[in-house]
């Protein structure tokens, strides 16, 4: 991956997880090990070794000997089931000029007012919603 600061582009890698591959092949953006490879930017070989590795753990489903990669239909019902569940929700009081961490996420309120954030978290969905504190 390339990120461009005041013209002046650098390369950086990216640490893949499984859950970032098993989304890749969800969203039918990678249906073989070709196309999964130019996307995760992976060597072939070492992505066939992973796979391998999924499969075995029967996480995906991957055929060695034309390349097709597919999610193994259990994983894709659940997938539905938690859509289909109660979502989590929360709310968060934001003070004025004051900031609040969450996990790896710094969230700053830098206005006068106190602000709440009303969350909601589904599988595919997230929202976010901020409003003023009344």
């Amino acid at each position: 991956m390339f990120l461009t600061l005041n013209t002046v582009r650098h390369k950086f890698t990216v640490m893949l997880t499984v859950a970032d591959i098993l989304t890749l092949i969800k969203e039918q953006k990678a249906k073989d090990i070709k196309k999964l490879a130019k996307e995760t930017e992976i060597p072939k070989e070492s992505l066939h070794l992973i796979l391998t590795d999924l499969s075995r753990h029967n996480l995906i489903e991957y055929n060695a000997e034309t390349g097709e990669v597919t999610l193994p239909k259990w994983l894709l019902k659940v997938d539905r089931k938690i859509e289909k569940g109660k979502p989590a929700v929360g709310e968060i009081i934001l003070p004025r000029y004051g900031e609040v961490q969450i996990q790896d996420t710094l969230i700053g309120n830098y206005t006068g007012r106190d602000l709440e954030l009303k969350v909601r978290l589904r599988a595919k969905l997230k929202e976010i919603s901020i409003c003023e504190l009344t």
